[in-house]
């Protein structure tokens, strides 16, 4: 048969003999690919408009409702309302558990405001409320893992319910809660008196409205800060509590702003899509419940006591915006907008009437996993449960196989490649995009690790702006520059060398289909259901197939790349306005901060810029916005480090300083006096040099040393909370004052045997006791009277165990004593010696003896810049 040449070099191509022998490029003219086909122009055009999509989420991010007032009608949420339950509760002041502000003054504050809803109740709703008082004792895994025992703390409770209906048994309740209590020295506006605010207005405009079907409760908790402790009080001993079917936990680490649902379940997804359905402006991501129970986040809430200790499925809210004023003496009510109390109690109000009105409180709980679940712009939220999730997840994979076969057969087609081949260039592809992401994120770490290598550290925290050209440009420009250098080179090579172009464009958008088809399904397998962010990079292939090359393949990937991209700023902005100021608290870390900001900020705008990545490498010549990109974070970099944009802190934004006075004794050895700051940020032992110390006249030097921490359980330090593995150090400035608190301490072995004794510790002091106990090698604890159990596992010291035991007593009276009795038990091979190494400290976090009056002057003549808060604490070391 007969057959032209042309025909039989095309048939060589698709797999014959001669396909390895023929040399690309003496194909015919017609099909001999062109280099550059995007303008430099239009790929500058393409970045900025997909710059802007961070302008569209910041617009998204700053919208909220209009505060209503009291011409409104009373079933509203009336944010004026809110704001004076604020108002009133702030204006005590900080409110430690224990203290006079949180026990009296504040407990009356808060039942006058339950009297007041109950007086504004409909004559078909009754609403009650009771103070309640407990102590208990439990265990919780939260940072390093502590126990608790606790005594007197103190809650208010309101409950709203339909006057007559079904006997109390058999009612159900949905429950909302907050807490009133506040660290020392901060109003704790935000955190929580503002989530208080908006429970008793929610459960006011319920009270108000017509029968309620079930009841609503209010837990106004007074022992959050102490962790968690009235929360379990409540849940565990309350005769309310047992009608609880479902919870709604306010809570915050910001002031203001919008509140996002950043933890759903662990059953009933219902609640979330209930939320989806009902919630006017909804924000909620199954991302951010990840990151938050990763451990990243330093933090906790009662959402944890509800679900571990209640076996209760709830929903978490938090407001994040300003979180620079979270725990200090600006958490003013001033800083909370009406607008963000309307916005919250538009949304709880609606939850809360979408699930008392329908009957799912009274069914079985749905023992299934939580959706999967994100808002779009705060306009709406896409919730898919499992079978949903994966059926989605399966057309999307589809559709991103049937653009790599379209692909295929085009490359077949037009440049005579046979599918194999194809698919060899969009591996290399691929192997070009991992190349050039992590090209980005490493531009991005050279000016991180010079700021700190030069210490101008946290420059970013006063100036959250300063990330764009310190570490979003950089990251921009590596990866633009290596995936241009990569493809040109050793990428190219072979079959890849036809893949220029527009086809070098297909080639990377298929690659990165590939590697959004991959982390998708990855996410899955591994239950991740944050997921959907992979599967939204998926949809630029569905616009592959309706345009497959040229310009209007480009504009229609473009089209399909906005909603990922959007929605990636979006997860930006609100992650940088989480972590920037997390960094100014996040203790001694593995990374610099400034590192892991950059990295943070590099990953997210390489994310978000992604889809550009094929332009980029089909571009003239991109080279004036990579050189601009460099140039402008050099010039960034140079102004930090020259000073005009180096200073870490403002007023509006400080340095977090925590002072406490100490008095440590070791029994039998000696006493000292000493101010010791824990490493909060990187920039702590600097102020402690040059500020703190000065003002004392006196020098400074590491509290936890070597020594010192090979001699005592967590350094000898008057640790608080259990958090040695997230604050490692600090810095100590000796004094020859001492605290005014006072710890009286007694301890003792009983019951001596070759394998077994019982330690008795005997305290006298103030509200707040931490133990922290150490046995010998070999030796554990299986016992402790005051918990009836074990004692929750702290970290290894050394080989050896730690318990970390909180004791806190709301009601301190002169004469009131912690008893405490232990079995210490070690094996037969242990050596013989001390049996436990104690670390006894009494804080004094509110009244009199808090701070003496020098202490009290130090903290006030610190700068501006600074935000101190510290108390007196009375530590005991002893060896038993």
């Amino acid at each position: 048969m007969f057959m032209n040449k042309k025909k039989r070099d095309i048939r060589s191509m698709e797999g014959g003999p001669q396909a390895h022998r023929l040399d690309s490029t003496k194909l015919v003219k017609e099909n001999d690919p062109e280099t550059g086909v995007v303008s430099l122009g239009w790929l500058a055009a393409a970045a900025v408009a997909t710059a802007l999509t961070l302008l569209v989420a910041a617009l998204a991010d700053a919208h909220l409702p209009a505060p209503l007032d009291h011409s409104a009608p009373p079933q509203r949420f009336i944010a004026e309302i809110a704001y004076e339950h604020l108002v009133n509760l702030t204006s005590i002041g900080p409110r430690v558990a224990g203290s006079y502000e949180n026990e009296v003054a504040a407990v009356r504050v808060l039942t006058a405001a339950a009297r007041g809803v109950a007086a504004a109740a409909s004559a078909h709703n009754r609403v009650d409320h009771d103070v309640f008082t407990a102590g208990g004792a439990f265990a919780l895994g939260f940072l390093d893992g502590m126990s608790h025992v606790y005594r007197g703390v103190q809650s208010v409770v309101l409950r709203a319910r339909g006057a007559g209906g079904r006997p109390g048994a058999a009612r159900r309740a949905l429950l909302l809660n907050c807490h009133f209590d506040t660290v020392p020295d901060s109003p704790g506006a935000s955190d929580d008196a503002a989530g208080c605010a908006v429970g008793l207005e929610v459960l006011r405009a319920l009270a108000a409205g017509p029968p309620l079907r079930h009841d609503v409760l209010l837990l106004l908790n007074g022992a959050e800060e102490n962790v968690l402790q009235a929360s379990h009080a409540f849940v565990t001993q309350h005769r309310w509590a047992r009608a609880v079917r479902s919870f709604v936990n306010l809570e915050a680490c910001g002031a203001g702003g919008r509140e996002v649902l950043f933890q759903a379940g662990p059953h009933d997804p219902w609640l979330v899509e209930l939320y989806a359905a009902a919630a006017p402006h909804p924000f909620a991501s199954s991302l951010a419940q990840e990151l938050f129970q990763s451990g990243l986040i330093p933090a906790d809430t009662d959402f944890r006591i509800f679900r571990d200790f209640g076996n209760l499925s709830g929903v978490d809210l938090a407001w994040s915006s300003d979180g620079y004023v979270y725990h200090t003496r600006l958490d003013a009510a001033a800083r909370v907008p009406r607008a963000a109390l309307q916005r919250t109690g538009d949304n709880v109000l609606a939850l809360a009437r979408a699930a008392l009105a329908g009957a799912r409180l009274e069914r079985p709980v749905e023992r299934e996993p939580q959706p999967v679940f994100f808002d779009v712009l705060g306009v709406l939220v896409v919730s898919a449960r499992a079978p949903a999730a994966a059926a989605a997840l399966l057309l999307t994979l589809l559709a991103a196989g049937a653009e790599l076969a379209l692909s295929a057969r085009d490359a077949r087609r037009r440049l005579y490649m046979s599918a194999r081949a194809w698919c060899g260039v969009v591996a290399r592809a691929a192997l070009g995009v991992l190349l050039a992401w992590l090209a980005g994120a490493a531009a991005a770490l050279v000016p991180a690790a010079l700021l700190h290598a030069a210490g101008a550290r946290l420059a970013f925290y006063s100036r959250t702006a300063l990330l764009l050209p310190l570490y979003a440009l950089p990251a921009l420009a590596g990866c633009w520059a290596d995936a241009r250098h990569t493809w040109g080179t050793w990428l190219g090579g072979g079959a890849a060398r036809l893949a220029r172009g527009w086809w070098a464009w297909r080639a990377w958008r298929d690659a990165l289909c590939v590697w959004s088809a991959a982390l998708a399904a990855a996410g899955a397998a591994g239950g991740l259901r944050s997921s959907f962010v992979p599967l939204l990079w998926l949809l630029p292939a569905l616009g592959g197939l309706l345009g497959r090359r040229g310009r209007r393949g480009a504009a229609l990937h473009a089209a399909a790349a906005a909603l990922p991209a959007l929605q990636c700023a979006y997860l930006a902005l609100n992650s940088v306005q989480m972590f920037a100021p997390i960094m100014g608290r996040a203790g001694t870390t593995p990374l610099p901060p400034d590192v892991i900001m950059s990295l943070l900020v590099s990953s997210l705008t390489l994310l978000t810029f992604s889809w550009m990545l094929p332009l980029v490498v089909a571009a003239k010549n991109p080279k004036w916005l990579i050189y601009g990109g460099v140039a402008l974070c050099a010039v960034t970099t140079a102004l930090v480090l020259a000073g005009p944009l180096g200073a870490a802190y403002s007023a509006e934004r400080p340095q977090r300083l925590m002072v406490f006075h100490a008095r440590r004794t070791q029994h039998g050895q000696r006493q000292e006096h000493f101010y010791w700051v824990p490493e909060l940020d990187a920039n702590t032992p600097a102020t402690v040099r040059d500020v703190l110390a000065p003002m004392l006249t006196a020098s400074t030097e590491e509290a936890n040393t070597a020594e010192e921490c090979d001699s005592w359980p967590y350094c000898g330090a008057p640790y608080f909370l259990p958090v040695m593995s997230l604050v490692a150090r600090g810095q100590r400035v000796r004094t020859d004052e001492p605290p005014a608190v006072r710890l009286n301490v007694t301890a003792r072995l009983d019951d001596v045997t070759p394998q077994r004794v019982t330690l008795s510790l005997n305290m006298t002091g103030p509200a707040h006791v931490v133990l922290i106990l150490a046995p010998a090698v070999g030796a554990h604890i299986p016992w402790c009277d005051l918990l009836d159990g074990a004692p929750q596992l702290g970290p290894l010291w050394g080989v050896r165990r730690t318990y970390f035991i909180a004791l806190h007593n709301a009601r301190v009276t002169p004469d009131f004593s912690w008893i405490l009795n232990c079995h210490i038990v070690r094996g037969a091979d242990a050596v013989e010696g001390a049996w436990v190494d104690v670390s006894a400290a009494g804080h004094a976090m509110a009244g009199e003896a808090q701070r003496t009056a020098r202490h009290e002057r130090l903290l006030r003549e610190l700068p501006a810049w600074t935000a101190p808060t510290g108390w007196g604490v009375d530590l005991h070391l002893l060896r038993l």
